[in-house]
């Protein structure tokens, strides 16, 4: 690359037959308008780069470079470890970001370039990218896509003879080149005997004063071959959240399809949003505005929502989860969640719990069979086997200062509106009475009442509606 001292130095060519895959990770994304790095937005619950990252795997690489902006925060920890980072500290353009592969990187093999913000890339298409470029045998071999409406991609420029002579990127094409519906899609396999160095006659002269990796197709000694995506939509950048909300659609249209191919019924897919990382078993129903997100596991024969909403959860066998909110929660199997019931992180429901409507759970363990009515608030407890919790149950777990944990035996039976002031221990077959506030604990097989003695008073009802014309008359 000419007139830039940080293109990596000049240095013998090593042979290596497997693939290096080099994922285009640095842009600053300003059409976002966000603090958030463009590559860390999600899709379908993943971020953009790691949906990159997937499509690389298909290829079974010998590595994965991601060429970075040192700036933006987050990108690491996202990778989490998976491939290598290079870093591009000046954003002079994306021939200038291979451009930062280190020289013990640039092997005479095959090289696999792609973006990170095209969300939608298939692994199977790049598998067979690779294949076309390996059958073709040429220097390079291009992603292509015919557009009805090409706006914001480079432009295919061919000869007469149909060979490519060059890419033209929208900015700097003619009005009659804006015409060309061939584009580029951005994705690439070269031969990296021949990459590297035309990789480096590179020059920025033209409008936005870049390197465009575009223009190594003018620079590029050997054959230039194309290969036409079936499905245009795998080509989407993402620009601006327009086009973010576009690739989520699509890909959620994809998630939706595999599952229904699967043999699970979602009732809408037009109000049903699923994440990529969530299992749903076989024969169950999803159920229109439901919101199943994060790594969520669903069994089969279950029924969620409508309305329902699941965040990194474990829903067992033959649940019904009716417009609750469940979130990181697990639930063995026939668990019935009804409306309007939020489970919290850490609640584990064993098989055959009930939960009514209006209720709250928070990290607790109800033991199989139990029951919990509707307005109960269950707050870190550990509730046995068979109890059945009354309507309006709180157990009061906060002190001020510190939180405390209530134990409620097996087949204990709870009266409605007890108050539970924990730490406190409800024995196996206990009872407490409705209306109760519990502060002690009480022992197995025994009933607990705490409540005033109830007064009456004869005739007030008569002498309250005597007052009450009295005063009307004054």
């Amino acid at each position: 690359m000419r007139a830039h001292a940080s293109a990596a130095p000049k240095r013998a060519v090593s042979t290596e037959p497997r693939v290096t895959v080099v994922v285009l990770a640095a842009g600053k994304g300003v059409r976002m308008n966000s603090r958030l790095p463009k590559v860390l937005h999600p899709v379908a619950g993943r971020p953009m780069l790691l949906w990159s990252m997937a499509a690389a795997r298909a290829l079974d690489p010998a590595r994965t470079l991601v060429v970075v902006n040192p700036t933006q925060d987050g990108v690491q920890a996202v990778l989490n470890g998976e491939g290598q980072t290079v870093a591009q500290s000046k954003a002079l353009g994306t021939g200038h970001a291979l451009a930062q592969v280190a020289a013990a990187h640039r092997t005479a093999g095959p090289v696999v370039v792609l973006y990170a913000d095209a969300p939608l890339l298939r692994g199977e298409t790049l598998a067979a990218l690779l294949a076309e470029h390996e059958k073709s045998r040429a220097a390079v071999t291009l992603l292509t896509a015919d557009l009805e409406n090409p706006r914001g991609y480079g432009r295919i420029v061919r000869a007469r003879n149909g060979a490519v002579r060059d890419i033209i990127e929208e900015k700097d094409a003619t009005g009659e080149q804006k015409g060309i519906r061939e584009v580029n899609s951005g994705v690439y396999v070269f031969s990296g005997r021949e990459l590297w160095p035309a990789l480096a006659k590179l020059e920025n002269k033209n409008r936005a004063g870049e390197y465009y990796l575009t223009d190594i197709v003018r620079l590029i000694k050997g054959k230039v071959h194309t290969w036409p995506v079936e499905d245009r939509n795998e080509i989407l950048g993402i620009n601006d959240r327009r086009q973010l909300a576009e690739a989520e659609r699509v890909m959620r249209q994809r998630i939706l399809d595999g599952l229904m191919t699967s043999g699970v019924t979602i009732a809408d897919p037009a109000t049903t949003f699923i994440d990529a990382d969530v299992h749903i078993g076989r024969d169950t129903v999803v159920l229109p505005f439901s919101l199943i997100s994060g790594e969520s596991t669903i069994g089969e024969d279950c029924v969620i929502g409508p309305f329902a909403q699941i965040r990194d959860s474990i829903i067992g066998e033959a649940c019904r989860i009716e417009r609750a909110h469940v979130d990181q929660s697990t639930l063995a199997q026939n668990v019935h969640v009804g409306p309007f019931s939020r489970l919290r992180p850490g609640s584990v429901l064993d098989d055959g719990v009930r939960v009514g409507t209006h209720a709250e759970i928070k990290n607790s363990h109800i033991g199989a069979g139990t029951a919990i009515a509707h307005f109960s608030a269950v707050l870190d407890s550990d509730v046995g086997a068979n109890a059945n919790i009354g309507a309006g149950t709180v157990t009061a777990n906060f002190d001020g200062v510190d939180k405390h944990r209530t134990e409620i035996g097996d087949r204990a039976q709870v009266g409605s509106d007890t108050i539970l002031v924990a730490p406190v221990r409800v024995g196996e077959d206990a009872y407490t009475a409705a209306g109760s506030v519990i502060t002690a604990d009480v022992p197995a097989g025994s009933l607990a009442i705490e409540r005033s003695e109830q007064k009456i008073v004869p005739g007030w009802t008569e002498r309250r509606r005597g007052r009450r014309k009295r005063e009307d008359s004054t």
